[in-house]
């Protein structure tokens, strides 16, 4: 028994002399100081909370940076159909969560009333084609294959109603003239004997590189059996199907012409200019904002590609989905927003 209480007075001299210990490692002075010295790296958390207050504004200067200076809100509206709509949508959502203030409008209306909404001060900023573009700007001007040779047409004129065309995207919608992928031809001048029935959205008809160059003896010279107007969009495809019309004019970009088995037809005397998207901004807005906002713009103009409006119109056209969600989940999954 005398071996368990000598066991248990070495237990209580151990625990006071680290309860000593203890109590001198709080104190500044004494044998303990070495203790203290070496602990002195435990205390330097402490000063850190100091350090940390110097480092937020570096970073806050970051942001701030990247934050849209203030301005005016811009004002965006799409052309009424579906990935004109989802254009549109992708660019405001960008700007949006830049900190730009941004206003959405209903889709309305096409490049005539996009331009004219520029014109006359309704619009802020829109995005085209820029072949399009040249068409309703300069309907004399040839059609070029080139996105340089037109922008150097169509800057000037867009200056001249006081907004700046910025850089075109690779991303790339041309226009295409489709038909049956049975039908017995494979160029645009194979219609000339063929006598087919033509379809097209209204617009088509007033436009020289559409109906009209179609049409002309210098060009193609096409006499159609009859013509069709259709509303742009799904239902070119339907009328196309149903052998309602032979050929109808439609983009490149339209998913139904693969779905379906469509043929685009080859432009084989180089009508169609080329069609790569392009922002178009007032000028007092950009002066509004300085260098950043055409700076943005052309960024995200960089990042869309032709697979990307392909994709788009399946998700609007094919799947039924509303464009401001695809626009929403394209931003997210690409990190720009």
């Amino acid at each position: 028994m005398k071996q368990p209480k000598f066991r248990l007075l070495l237990i209580v001299v151990a625990v006071f002399a680290l309860f000593a210990a203890a109590c001198g490692s709080d104190d500044d002075s004494g044998e303990t100081a070495t203790e203290d010295t070496t602990e002195t790296p435990a205390e330097d958390p402490t000063e850190t909370p100091a350090e940390d207050p110097t480092e937020t504004p570096a970073e806050d200067t970051g942001d701030s940076a990247a934050a849209a200076p203030e301005g005016p809100t811009i004002r965006v509206r799409g052309q009424d159909f579906s990935e004109s709509v989802t254009i549109a949508e992708v660019y405001a959502q960008f700007l949006e969560a830049k900190g730009y203030d941004i206003d959405v409008l209903t889709p309305a209306g096409f490049r005539t009333e996009a331009i004219d909404g520029i014109s006359n001060g309704d619009l802020d900023l829109i995005i085209d084609y820029i072949g399009g573009a040249l068409s309703a700007l300069a309907p004399d001007a040839g059609a070029s294959a080139d996105p340089d040779a037109i922008v150097e047409i169509i800057a000037p004129l867009y200056q001249e109603i006081g907004a700046t065309l910025l850089d075109y995207s690779p991303a790339v919608d041309g226009d295409a003239l489709v038909v049956r992928g049975d039908y017995d031809a494979t160029t645009i001048s194979d219609l000339a004997a063929a006598d087919a029935v033509f379809g097209a959205s209204a617009a088509c008809f007033e436009r020289p590189q559409c109906f009209l160059g179609y049409t002309d003896p210098d060009i193609y010279g096409i006499e159609f059996a009859d013509t069709v107007t259709i509303e742009f969009g799904p239902l070119l495809g339907e009328a196309l199907s149903a052998e309602e019309v032979d050929a109808v004019v439609w983009n490149t970009t339209a998913p139904q012409i693969g779905e379906q088995g469509f043929k685009v037809l080859e432009d084989d005397k180089g009508l169609h200019p080329a069609q790569n998207i392009a922002p178009i901004v007032v000028n007092s807005v950009l002066e509004a904002y300085g260098d950043q906002l055409s700076a943005d713009l052309n960024e995200l103009s960089a990042a869309i590609t032709t697979d990307d409006l392909v994709a788009w119109n399946i998700e609007t056209d094919i799947n039924f989905r509303e464009s401001d969600e695809v626009a929403a989940e394209w931003l997210a999954a690409k990190g720009l927003i």
